[in-house]
C-alpha cells in the first residue's frame, strides 16, 4: 500500500520543481568547473611568471663591458662574449640616438633582450653613446 502525502505537489505541479531542482544542481555543477579551470589557468599563468622573472634575474646578472670594431662585450658569468646590436639602422642617427638607444637589443639566452635590462647600462650609457656616434657617422 502507498502512503499519498497531501502536502507533496502532484503531476504538472511536481515536474516543475523537479526541474527547478535539476537546473540548480546544473548551474552548481558548472561554477565549480569554472572554478577550478580558474584554479588551473591562474597556476599556469604563476608558472609562466615565475619563468620571466628568473630570466629577467639572469639577464640582469649580465654586464656590459666595451663597444668595440662594432659588437658589443658583454661578461656572462665571468666570460667575455662579443654580440652584435640589433636596431633599425634607418630609424637612427647621431641628433637621436639617445633616446633611440634605449630601443637597442641583444640576443641574450635564445631571445632579444633590450640593451637597457643589462645590469650596468645606466653606468655605460655613456660611454656607449661615444662610442656609436663614431659607429653610426
Amino acid at each position: 500500500m502507498e502512503v499519498i502525502s497531501k502536502n507533496k505537489p502532484k503531476g504538472k505541479a511536481y515536474s516543475k520543481i523537479k526541474a527547478k531542482r535539476k537546473q540548480t544542481r546544473i548551474l552548481q555543477e558548472k561554477a565549480i568547473k569554472q572554478r577550478t579551470e580558474n584554479k588551473r589557468i591562474n597556476a599556469e599563468n604563476r608558472k609562466a611568471n615565475l619563468e620571466y622573472r628568473e630570466f629577467m634575474d639572469r639577464v640582469s646578472e649580465v654586464e656590459i663591458v666595451e663597444f668595440k670594431k662594432n659588437m658589443l662585450i658583454i661578461d656572462i658569468d665571468g666570460e667575455l662574449e662579443k654580440r652584435a646590436l640589433l636596431f633599425d639602422k634607418r630609424k637612427v642617427n647621431k641628433k637621436n640616438l639617445a633616446q633611440e638607444i634605449l630601443d637597442f637589443k641583444i640576443k641574450l639566452f635564445g631571445e632579444e633582450v633590450y640593451l637597457r635590462k643589462l645590469g650596468n647600462f645606466e653606468e655605460k650609457k655613456e660611454e656607449l653613446l661615444f662610442a656609436l656616434e663614431e659607429f653610426i657617422g
